[in-house]
């Protein structure tokens, strides 16, 4: 299935999103301490605004444009405080638009592994090619003292073979479609893109099935990137 279609007619607020309620639980703690009334959001991969949803239930009157290439962009509530910008393009296509607003706070939730699938490369190759486009997107549209949040699935560290692949046919039998290690984000993998440290890091077990916390080995994450940093370290560089 082509990656960029793969959500188009899902109810994808009702299947995925419900199921992965943890991890956009843990953006609107990380969002509730970082966001302003007034501020521009750009959310990356937002689906049916998600990004937008979680800031308006926070009651923040901020701007939130959300760069979707499927049609779950079209599928959003009426919000109450949040003005919605949908972009319906992808983030390759994005890299050669204008923006409506710089952004204060870059979004990307559950979204980082599919716009890499997008390139039909290996892995390795898929998260090279993201990392080129989302740094070309930092630099173009995000203001110098803005945030990246990041909210990214992976399994446990230290599980074995045998656990995740069980853990991929409970995830396929719920969410339809599961992805093997080497496709999902590190938070190694994303400080290296970023080139620093996240300034917070959380991770809570993505309890889909409704069993034991303690027995999945999917774990939500999210991780909190500080843009300045990440140009304090580009400076360095080009000063050796």
């Amino acid at each position: 299935m082509d990656n960029i279609t793969k959500f188009n007619g899902v109810d994808y607020t009702n299947t995925f999103a419900a199921r992965i309620g943890v991890m956009h639980e843990m953006v609107k703690e990380v969002l509730s301490k970082r966001i302003s009334n007034g501020d521009h959001v750009i959310d990356i991969g937002g689906g049916p605004g998600m990004g937008a949803r979680i800031i308006d239930s926070l009651g923040i009157m901020a701007y939130v444009t959300n760069i979707e290439p499927s049609t779950t962009i079209r599928d959003v509530p009426r919000l109450l405080h949040v003005k919605y910008i949908p972009m319906q393009i992808s983030l390759k296509e994005a890299l050669d638009v204008r923006m409506p607003y710089p952004a204060d706070c870059l979004l990307i939730i559950s979204a980082a592994h599919e716009i890499a699938l997008c390139n039909n490369s290996s892995a390795s190759k898929n998260k090279e090619i993201f990392s080129s486009e989302v740094d070309q997107f930092i630099r173009k549209n995000l203001k110098p003292e803005g945030i990246i949040v990041v909210g990214f699935p992976n399994y446990r560290k230290g599980a074995s073979s045998t656990e995740i692949a069980k853990q991929r046919r409970i995830t396929e039998s719920i969410l339809g479609h599961s992805h093997p290690p080497e496709e999902l984000f590190t938070i190694e993998e994303l400080s290296n893109i970023f080139g620093t440290q996240p300034s917070v890091y959380i991770k809570r077990p993505m309890n889909i099935d409704g069993g034991k916390p303690d027995d999945t080995t999917l774990m939500a994450n999210v991780a909190v990137f500080k843009k300045m940093e990440i140009s304090d370290r580009i400076n360095r560089i080009s000063l050796v």
